[in-house]
Formats: structure tokens, sequence, C-alpha cells
């Protein structure tokens, strides 16, 4: 208890001084001098500007914090960019615990090995990695949970919740902002990733995709035999990566840049699934110029809602189309009731008439997507999780791409493609919405003899007057739609008239 109420006073502590600002233009001048002496541990906070300040708070704090700094690194439409940018520096540099540890958790495991690596080649928040040789001498990366850390994460996260929580309550930003929703969005990410066997899992499917479909991609494969919930056992990759500047000069890097770009939008496009954390760290070029991806810790996921809202979205945007591009977020629940529509269209108008006529080269993309949260953001519009890690994936490939070749552009790449992907998406579109409509009326059909009975019942024991005709049109509705679909639409106008011939015979 002690030591959770140390952990609450300091998770405080830096949260105060994160808000000071706010706070300053809210509360008397006595609560914050009362809250200087309380918390003047983390007092040294104010030397730093505010978006600084954070970095510097979670990373203080420790690799819990440092974890979820990195998550809301995406959540570009509730930060600035000036915070966003800040929050991207923050990085997993995180001591690893001593080897005997990690040979506690691999367990009788440790005797398929003939080398063992003592020093990791990685150390996060949540696992390490180490390199290791089979007895067949083939060299693999073995993933590692660290011992303890889960529970400690579990309580972390918990106090950030409950003061989240109260806080809430006093403070209009943060439910504005549904921040507690997103808190709890970042809890089940994060438990996600104490289960190996899932990232196995995603390996499994995005290589089955590279062998299959898509040759420029290089996937670890899996050692399943040795992989359980706290251990991941794969492929060792070896290649130049990205950050190694001097050794891509071999490559053709336009080309590099180009597939890389090809490689993210299938994944999205194609598999609804991709990798969510595709810093530079996490790609290697091989000798033969594919492209290998590694730690698929962070996975972003499309429900087909989500999907068809974000193609709606980026085909609005190419065509300039307000009401579509408020329509897409009104159709994730990212437009609340209180926002003034009109004036978020006529604000993304101004906006998309500064870029409409430029050629697609000149356009920077991630500036593009930062500008343009900074409107959505000025209307309390909270994008869901899943849409926006699809977002900044999309943006962020430019950034990476400008890393293998510097005066590569987005746009000019992306567009044909989404040109040509459209016809296919609505179709399918199509074609999934006729199936829910299909499942949805026979649903109807079937339980329509019940209702009809328990209505009849009603009128009975009420002793009204039983509606025959309202009556043989919902039965005759069924019969139609079971037999003639196509003459529905003349049933729903017959259905629209009649409480205009019966008001007339009255």
């Amino acid at each position: 208890m002690k030591e959770r109420n140390r952990r609450v006073k300091d998770v405080t502590g830096a949260l105060f001084f994160c808000s000071y600002e706010y706070l300053k233009a809210k509360v008397p001048g006595s609560f914050l001098r009362l809250g200087k002496l309380i918390f003047r541990r983390w007092k040294f906070l104010l030397d730093y500007p505010p978006p600084v300040r954070l970095r510097i708070a979670l990373e203080t704090l420790g690799p819990t914090y440092i974890k979820i700094g990195q998550m809301l690194s995406t959540r570009v439409d509730v930060f600035p960019e000036e915070y966003i940018k800040e929050l991207e520096k923050l990085q997993d540099n995180v001591p690893p615990v001593p080897l005997d540890d990690i040979l506690k958790v691999l367990g009788n495991m440790k005797e398929a090995f003939i080398e063992f690596s003592e020093k990791p080649i990685g150390s996060g928040s949540i696992a390490q990695v180490h390199t290791a040789v089979l007895k067949d001498g083939k060299k693999v990366a073995v993933k590692v949970i660290k011992p303890g850390v889960e529970g400690q994460i579990k309580k972390d996260v918990a106090i950030l919740k409950l003061l989240v929580k109260k806080l809430s309550r006093f403070v209009k930003p943060l439910r504005d902002y549904r921040i507690p929703s997103i808190i709890e969005e970042f809890e089940r990410v994060l438990l996600d990733e104490f289960d190996l066997t899932k990232e196995a899992s995603y390996m499994e499917m995005f290589r089955k995709f590279a062998e299959e479909k898509e040759p420029r991609l290089v996937v670890p494969a899996v050692y399943w035999e040795y992989t359980n919930r706290n251990v991941l056992v794969s492929e060792f990759i070896n290649g130049t990566k990205l950050t190694d500047l001097k050794n891509l000069e071999k490559f053709d890097r336009r080309k590099l840049a180009k597939d890389f770009v090809i490689l993210v939008n299938r994944q999205i496009f194609e598999l609804s699934v991709f990798h969510g954390d595709l810093h530079p760290g996490n790609i290697f070029v091989l000798d033969d110029g594919r492209l290998a991806f590694v730690d698929f810790g962070i996975i972003g996921r499309l429900s087909p809602d989500t999907f068809s809202a974000f193609f709606m979205f980026s085909y609005a945007v190419m065509k300039k189309d307000v009401d579509m591009i408020v329509e897409a977020l009104k159709k994730v629940g990212a437009v609340g009731d209180n926002v003034n529509e009109q004036l978020l269209k006529r604000e993304l108008l101004i906006f998309l008439d500064k870029y409409y006529n430029r050629p697609l080269s000149k356009i920077d993309a991630e500036k593009f997507f930062y500008e343009e949260l900074a409107i959505t953001r000025q209307f309390n519009v909270v994008l869901p999780e899943e849409l926006l890690v699809l977002l900044k994936t999309v943006t962020h490939t430019e950034s990476v791409a400008r890393i293998i070749c510097p005066d590569f552009t987005l746009p000019p790449v992306l567009q044909p493609y989404l040109k040509k992907l459209i016809p296919k998406f609505m179709l399918e579109d199509f074609r999934r919405r006729t199936m829910r409509a299909a499942a949805a009326y026979a649903s109807l059909i079937e339980n329509l003899p019940e209702l009809l009975e328990k209505n009849l019942k009603k009128n009975r024991n009420e002793k009204r007057e039983i509606p025959v005709l309202e009556s043989s049109f919902i039965l005759g509705f069924s019969i139609i739609l079971a037999t003639k679909p196509i003459m529905v639409p003349v049933y729903l106008l017959l259905a629209a008239l009649y409480p205009f011939l019966k008001g007339g015979n009255d």
C-alpha cells in the first residue's frame, strides 16, 4: 500500500506540472502554491516548454509510461503536432534484466540452444530480444517477456485510470476528448503484448501473404515448437537497417522507397491488417533488395465499417467533397451531437482549397495530415484508435520513405493505387451491406408471426380494434420480400401514403 501511495503521488505530481498552464488559468493561486509544495519533486518540469515537459515526465515515470507515451503519439486528434513530435522521441531504452532471469523464463527450452547471447540486441518496456543458435545450426531471434513486468504495468495503468477518471469530473478537456476511454483502449493494447503467441500468429499471416502475393516482402519464420505466451523464437534477419544510410547507397533507393510504400498500402487495403510500428529500426534491406519487417508486437486491424469509413474519407479528400468527409467521420462516431457541422465543413473546405491545385509532388503528406487533424481537433472530433493508427501509418510511410530517398513524395504513388482499388472496394462494400440487410430481413420474416400474434393478443386484452389493413401490409411485405424483392419499393410507397389515404377517409 505504501508503494502504491508513493506511485499515485508521483503520477499526480507529473500530471500537475504537465497541466500547469491550464490549472493556472482555472484555479486560485493558493491551490497552485500548495501543489508546488506537495509535488516539489516534480517542480523541475517547469524548466521545459509544455511538449518537452510531457515527454520528460513520462520518461521519468518509467517503462509503463514510456509505453503509454508512445501510444499517445498516435492520438493526433487530441494532441497538437508539437506534442506528437516530442512523444515520438520516446524510446524503449530500458535496461535489460539479467541473463539468469531470462533463462528462468525459458525453463527447459534453453536446452534447445547451443548458443545464447549474453547481451540482448534489443530491450523494451515489456520484452527483450537475444540471438541464439539452434542445435541444427540455424540462427534465431528469441524474444522473452521480462519477468514481473506484467504485474507492474497493470498496477501503473490502474493508477492512471483512477486518476484520469476522477480528474475528468473537473477537467473539461479530459471529457471532451474522451481520455478515460482512450486509456482503457491503451490498456487493452498493452495487455495484448504480453501474449507472444498473438504476435507469432500475425507473423504467420504476413509471411503467408509475402510468400503467395508479395515477393518484395520478407517476414521471419516462426519456430512454433519453441514459442509460447512468454517466448517467441523466430528466424534471424541479417540485413541492412534503414538507419544505416551509408550501406543503403549500394541499393536503388528510389525503388526501395516506392516498394516500401506499396508494401505498407497492400497490407492495409488488401489484408485490412498492417504492421503498426514501422519505424526504421524494424525494417531491413536484404542483399537482393527485398524488404524485411520485424517486431510485430503492435498490429493495426480494421473492422469492415472502419475500413469503409477510411475509404470514403480518402476518396472524399481526393474529390474535395466535404459532405462525404463529415459523413465518413459520423460513420465511425467521431462527430458528436454538439458539433456545428456547417462550420466544420466550411473549415475543411478552406483547408482543402489550400492544397487542391498544387502538384502532387509538392504536397507533404505528413504535414497535410497534421493540419487536417488540427481542424477536427477544434471541433472535439475524436477518432477511433484503429482509424488513427491507420491514418498515422499511411502518412508515416512518407517519412520513412524519405529516409530511404530524401526527395520521395507519397501522393503520386498512393493516389493511382487508391483509384485502382476504389471500384473493387465499392463492390465488396455493397456485397457486405446487402448480405447484412438480407440477414436482417430474414430475421424479421422469421420472427414476424410471433410479433403479429403478440400484437393481436395485446389488442384483444385491451379491447382495441384490430388494425387489419396495417397487419395486412406487414404480412404482404414479408411475402413480397421473400418471393418478389423487386416489388419492395412499391410496398414501401404504399406504406408511406397510407396515413394520408386513411386520414382522408376519416
